[in-house]
């Protein structure tokens, strides 16, 4: 498996850094609390890895929301949520106290739903204008599976490629086990598209 120079990997990361800023400041309005973030990892993963990472131990992710993404690159943005957290969501998006939502139904996956869509959308929107290219988001696909979503990350990102160029940020609620994992799975041929941009932009 290849691997990222430091250009390359510095270029995704800077655009990491600026989209997890405003996903924050975009989640932390929707459930009115402090939303913190990890300093995003950026690395190439392949599809296994993702999907192995996705199912592991207590913390394996029962909820999925995927968007295409279109425009100068391809790829698509996965988030992903361990059980607790995915209930915890709710109730932050609910306005209600953490622990008053036990199952996801209708009514909870159409408000993982928006929210992912909102958090795509104000990543998205950001990453756009700093770079100076067109990334457009597709309509958000959602699998809640209490066994883990490793197949949906299969059947919703496998046809795209074999590995990806993932940048992958933690946004979390302090002093709740609200954690939303959220990845940006850019396919390899995206690497030229973005570094030309950040070096443009490096350059006036």
């Amino acid at each position: 498996m290849p691997e990222l120079d430091e250009m390359t990997k510095g270029a995704f990361q800077e655009a990491g850094n600026i989209g997890m800023g405003h996903l924050a400041t975009s989640l932390s309005k929707m459930v009115d609390r402090e939303v913190k973030i990890d300093i995003p990892k950026v690395d190439i993963y392949p599809l296994q890895r993702i999907i192995d990472e996705a199912s592991e131990g207590t913390q394996k992710s029962v909820v999925g929301v995927h968007l295409k993404i279109n425009g100068d690159v391809t790829g698509g943005t996965l988030i992903l949520l361990p059980k607790y957290s995915a209930l915890s969501f709710v109730d932050l998006l609910r306005k209600k106290p953490i622990g008053t939502t036990h199952a996801i139904q209708e009514e909870e996956i159409k408000k993982l739903r928006e929210m992912g869509m909102r958090l795509c959308a104000a990543y998205m929107r950001v990453v756009n204008e700093f770079l100076g290219i067109n990334l457009q988001i597709g309509e958000p696909e959602i699998c809640v599976d209490m066994e883990g979503v490793g197949k949906f990350i299969k059947d919703t990102v496998g046809s795209m490629a074999d590995e990806f160029i993932v940048v992958k940020g933690i946004g979390y609620v302090p002093s709740t086990n609200s954690r939303n994992e959220f990845n940006m799975l850019f396919e390899p041929g995206a690497s030229d598209v973005i570094v030309a941009a950040i070096m443009k932009k490096m350059m006036g």
